[in-house]
C-alpha cells in the first residue's frame, strides 16, 4: 500500500492500488505510439509518377522541368538566367498559354539604404476562365542566387506551376482566370513583384498563391496569410490535400525579418497565401540546392496545393472579408478553423473551467492550494531547467565544433541533436517531477501544471491570438480528464482502465505540439534549441499522471535511460560533424580592384583562411574595405593581389542644371566590362534632395534611416544593360558631388601567369552576395 504526502498539512492516507510495472510500461508505449503517429503524418505525401492521369498533378512530370531549371546557378543578369527564362516561355507556348514578358525597371524602395533596383523580365501567362470575377494569381520566382542552382529556391515551385498549368489546361475550364506569374529578381530584393504590382490596377487580383522554399525537403507549410484571411482559410480547408498549416506559423513569421514576393502583394492589399518547405536549410542558397538533394515528395505537396487551390478558388466568386481565422491542421488530415473573435471568449471559458475543476478538487478534498502552487512551480522549474541545460549543452557542442558557426546556426546532422535535446528535456523534466512527486500529490502537480498552462494562454490570447489554439485545446481536454478523475472514487485513480482518460488531454497536446516543436526546431535552427525545448517541457506538464505511473516503482530508471539516449545522440552528432563532399564547409573569396590607385586585393568574410583560401590570402590581415562597398566600412580578411587589366565603371555627365537653388545632375552610368551589378554611393556632404532612375522618380529614404552620414544615398542595380542606366541626382549643396561606383561580375578574374587550385570537394562558396565575384571600384567628383 502507498501513502502520498505533501509539503503542507498532511492529507489523509488514501488507499489505492499500487500500479504494476506493466501500467507504467503501457503509459510509455502509449506516448511512443502517439509521437510516432504524429511524426508519420507530418511527412509529405508520396511522389506521383509521370504516368498519372493527365488531370492530376504528378511530381514525376514536374521533375522533368526541374532537371532543366536547376542545371546551374542563374542569378539576375547572367546568361544562365536568360536560358531559364527562355525555357519557361517555351514550355508555356507549348501549352498554348501565350506568355508575355514584362521587361521593366523593378525598384524596391522599402529596403534600407541603398535603394535596390534592376532590369527584370517577369513572365506572365493567363488561362482564361468562363466567367471571370477576379483572377487567381499563382506566383514563383525563376531567378536564383549566384552561389546555388536553386533547385528548391525556387525551381521546384516554378516546375510545380508549369505542371499545374498543364493539368488545368487539359481539365474543364474554371470560372475565374488563373494567371501564372514567374517573377524575376526576387533574390535581388523582390524586384519583379514590385514591378508587377506597380503596373496593375489596385483590385486586379482575387487571391495570390505564392510558392517558396528555404530548404530541400520536408512538408510544404502554408505559413503566411494576408489580413482578413477567413475566406482563404476556408478555401484551404476545403481544397488542400494533406494540409500543413497553422495560425501559429504566421504569428512567428511576423516576428522574423524575412520577406518573400507575397510581402509586396500584401502591401498592395491583395489577399494571399504563402507556401514553403524548409527542411535541410543547410542547402539554402548553396551548391547543395541541386536536383540530387530535392525531395520529390515536397514538390508533390507544393504542386498539389497549387492545383487544388487553383481549382477551388477558380470556381468561387471571390469576396474579401475583414475577419481573421485561427486555424490548425489535425494530423494533416483536416484544417480546424474558427473566427479569431472567439479567442477571448474561449480564454474566459478556459479560465472559468480551471476555477471550476480546482473548486471541485478542493471541495472533495482531493486538491490543496499549496499543492497546486507547487505544481505551478514544478512546471516553471522544468521549463527553466530545460532551457538552461539544453543551452549549456549546445554551447559546449558549438565550442568543440566551431565549424557549425559557418552554417548560419544550423548543422547537417541537426536531426541527431533534435533527438538528443528532446531526450535531455524529457530526462530533466521527468527527474524534476519525480522529485516533486515524493512530497506532493500527483493530482496537485497535475492541477498546478494546468494552472500554469492557463497563465500562458492568457498572454498568448492577448498578444499572439493566432497561437492561442495551442494552449486552449490541450488545456480544455486536460481539464476534462482531470475533472472526471476528481469526480470518480479515489481508489480508481491508478487503475489501468483509467489510462485512456488520463491520456485524453495529453494526446491532444501531443497532436498539436509535436509538429510545432519540429517546425520551430527547423525554422529557428539548432542554435535556438534551448528556446524550442521549452515547448517540449511545457507539453510534458500534461503528462504528469503518466510520469507518476512510469516512475513510481523505479524512480530514476526512465530519466537515466533518457539521459543516456541524449548523450548517445550527442556523441553521434560529434562523430558526424566533419566536412565531406555531401556535408561541405563554406568559405568566401572575392577579387577587388581599386581603379583609382591601381591596387588590387583578395578578400574574404571568413574569420581566417582555410586550406583553399590560404592560396589567395598568404599573410592576410583584417583591414577596412570601404573602397569596394559604397556607404559601408566592413573589416575583412585581405591580402594584396596582382592588378588585372579590367575596365572600370564609368559615369558620364549628361546635364548639370541649377534651378531655385537646387542642382540637378543627370548621369549615365555604364560598365564597359559588362558587369551585371553596379553599386553607387553618394559620399559627399551635399544632401541628396531627390532622385530619378531611368525616368522613374524614387522615394527618398529619410535621412535618419541612412547609415553613416545623414547626407549619404546609394543605389544597387542588377542586370545592368549594355547601354547603362540614367540617374538624376538633385542636391541643394554647391559643393562638388562625390560618387563611389563599384561594378560586380560573377566569377574570379583570370590573371596572367597565375594558377589557383580549384576548391576541394569538402568546400563550397558561402552564401554571401559577392562570393566568387570580381569588383572594380572607381570614384568620381562632379
Amino acid at each position: 500500500m502507498a501513502q502520498v504526502t505533501t509539503l503542507d498539512k498532511p492529507q489523509p492516507v488514501v488507499k489505492v492500488s499500487r500500479p504494476t510495472l506493466s501500467v507504467g510500461l503501457i503509459s510509455l508505449l502509449g506516448i511512443i505510439c502517439v509521437t510516432s503517429l504524429v511524426l508519420y503524418r507530418a511527412q509529405p505525401p508520396a511522389a506521383v509518377p509521370a504516368t498519372a492521369p493527365p488531370t492530376e498533378f504528378a511530381s514525376g512530370r514536374a521533375m522533368q522541368h526541374l532537371q532543366r531549371l536547376a542545371l546551374t546557378p542563374h542569378p539576375l543578369g547572367s546568361a544562365e538566367h536568360d536560358a531559364t527564362r527562355d525555357y519557361i516561355v517555351q514550355t508555356l507556348n507549348t501549352l498554348g498559354l501565350d506568355p508575355q514578358i514584362q521587361k521593366t525597371t523593378g525598384i524596391n524602395q522599402k529596403l534600407t539604404n541603398p535603394v535596390t533596383a534592376g532590369m527584370v523580365e517577369n513572365i506572365v501567362a493567363r488561362l482564361k476562365g468562363t466567367d471571370n470575377h477576379q483572377p487567381i494569381l499563382l506566383v514563383s520566382h525563376y531567378d536564383s542566387v549566384s552561389t546555388g542552382p536553386g533547385a528548391s529556391d525556387d525551381g521546384a515551385s516554378v516546375a510545380a506551376m508549369l505542371e499545374t498549368a498543364r493539368a488545368l489546361k487539359v481539365s474543364a475550364p474554371l470560372k475565374n482566370d488563373v494567371v501564372f506569374l514567374f517573377t524575376d529578381g526576387e533574390e535581388a530584393g523582390l524586384l519583379g513583384a514590385n514591378a508587377f504590382v506597380a503596373e496593375q490596377p489596385a483590385t486586379a487580383v482575387g487571391a495570390v498563391l505564392n510558392f517558396e522554399a528555404r530548404g530541400s525537403s520536408g512538408p510544404a507549410y502554408m505559413f503566411e496569410t494576408s489580413r482578413g484571411n477567413e475566406h482563404l482559410i476556408t478555401a484551404l480547408a476545403q481544397a488542400a490535400p494533406r494540409p500543413a498549416a497553422s495560425s501559429l506559423m504566421y504569428e512567428v513569421y511576423k516576428l522574423l525579418p524575412n520577406d518573400t514576393d507575397l510581402s509586396v502583394f500584401k502591401q498592395a492589399q491583395w489577399p494571399g497565401l504563402n507556401f514553403a518547405f524548409i527542411n535541410q536549410s543547410t542547402h539554402y542558397h548553396t551548391q547543395l540546392d541541386n536536383i540530387e538533394n530535392i525531395d520529390e515528395r515536397s514538390l508533390q505537396q507544393q504542386g498539389s496545393y497549387a492545383l487544388a487551390l487553383a481549382r477551388g478558388l477558380g470556381n468561387t466568386e471571390l469576396t474579401r472579408t475583414t475577419r481573421d481565422a485561427v486555424y490548425f491542421d489535425l494530423l494533416s488530415a483536416l484544417v480546424v478553423r474558427y473566427p479569431a473573435s472567439w479567442v477571448m471568449p474561449l480564454t474566459v471559458l478556459m479560465t472559468l473551467a480551471v476555477l471550476a475543476v480546482v473548486g471541485l478538487g478542493l471541495k472533495k478534498k482531493r486538491l490543496r492550494m499549496t499543492g497546486i502552487g507547487w505544481g505551478v512551480l514544478a512546471l516553471l522549474a522544468s521549463m527553466g531547467a530545460t532551457w538552461l541545460s539544453v543551452s549549456l549543452v549546445w554551447w559546449l557542442v558549438s565550442a568543440v565544433h566551431r565549424q557549425y558557426r559557418l552554417l548560419a546556426g544550423d548543422t547537417y546532422n541537426s536531426a541527431l541533436y533534435l533527438v538528443s535535446f528532446v531526450a535531455l528535456t524529457a530526462a530533466v523534466t521527468i527527474a524534476l517531477y519525480a522529485l516533486f512527486l515524493k512530497r506532493v500529490a500527483m493530482l496537485d502537480l497535475w492541477a498546478g501544471a494546468l494552472v500554469g498552462w492557463l497563465l500562458l494562454l492568457i498572454p498568448a490570447a492577448l498578444l499572439l491570438p493566432g497561437s492561442s489554439y495551442l494552449f486552449t485545446w490541450p488545456l480544455c481536454f486536460s481539464l476534462l480528464a482531470l475533472g472526471l478523475t476528481l469526480a470518480v472514487e479515489a481508489q480508481a485513480d491508478a487503475r489501468a482502465g483509467r489510462l485512456p482518460l488520463l491520456f485524453l488531454g495529453a494526446t491532444v497536446g501531443a497532436v498539436l505540439f509535436i509538429p510545432v516543436v519540429q517546425l520551430l526546431f527547423v525554422g529557428l535552427t539548432v542554435s535556438k534549441s534551448g528556446l524550442v525545448m521549452l515547448a517540449v517541457a511545457l507539453l510534458l506538464g500534461l503528462f504528469v499522471p503518466q510520469i507518476n505511473l512510469m516512475t513510481m516503482r523505479r524512480q530514476w530508471l526512465l530519466p537515466a535511460g533518457l539521459l543516456l539516449l541524449s548523450l548517445s545522440f550527442i556523441a553521434a552528432g560529434s562523430m558526424t560533424a566533419g566536412a565531406s563532399k555531401s556535408r561541405p564547409q563554406r568559405d568566401s573569396i572575392f577579387y577587388g580592384l581599386d581603379a583609382n590607385t591601381g591596387h588590387a586585393v583578395w578578400a574574404s568574410t571568413d574569420a581566417q583562411a582555410d586550406v583553399w583560401t590560404a592560396q589567395f590570402l598568404p599573410q592576410a590581415t583584417r583591414r577596412n574595405m570601404a573602397e569596394f562597398f559604397p556607404l559601408r566600412t566592413p573589416e575583412l580578411l585581405a591580402a594584396a593581389a596582382p592588378a588585372a587589366q579590367l575596365a572600370a565603371p564609368n559615369v558620364e555627365l549628361l546635364a548639370d542644371q541649377q534651378q531655385a537653388g537646387v542642382r540637378s545632375l543627370r548621369l549615365k552610368i555604364t560598365s564597359p566590362r559588362r558587369a551585371p551589378i553596379i553599386s553607387i554611393g553618394v559620399e559627399s556632404d551635399g544632401e541628396v534632395q531627390g532622385t530619378m532612375l531611368n525616368g522613374k522618380r524614387l522615394e527618398l529614404i529619410p535621412a535618419g534611416a541612412r547609415p553613416g552620414s545623414a547626407h549619404q544615398w546609394g543605389l544597387r542595380y542588377y542586370a545592368l544593360p549594355a547601354e547603362g542606366i540614367e540617374l538624376t541626382l538633385e542636391t541643394k549643396s554647391q559643393e562638388p558631388l562625390m560618387l563611389k561606383v563599384v561594378d560586380q561580375s560573377y566569377g574570379l578574374p583570370a590573371l596572367p601567369g597565375v594558377v589557383y587550385q580549384p576548391r576541394p570537394a569538402h568546400l563550397i562558396p558561402a552564401a554571401v552576395p559577392f562570393t566568387d565575384s570580381t569588383l572594380v571600384s572607381r570614384s568620381f567628383t562632379l
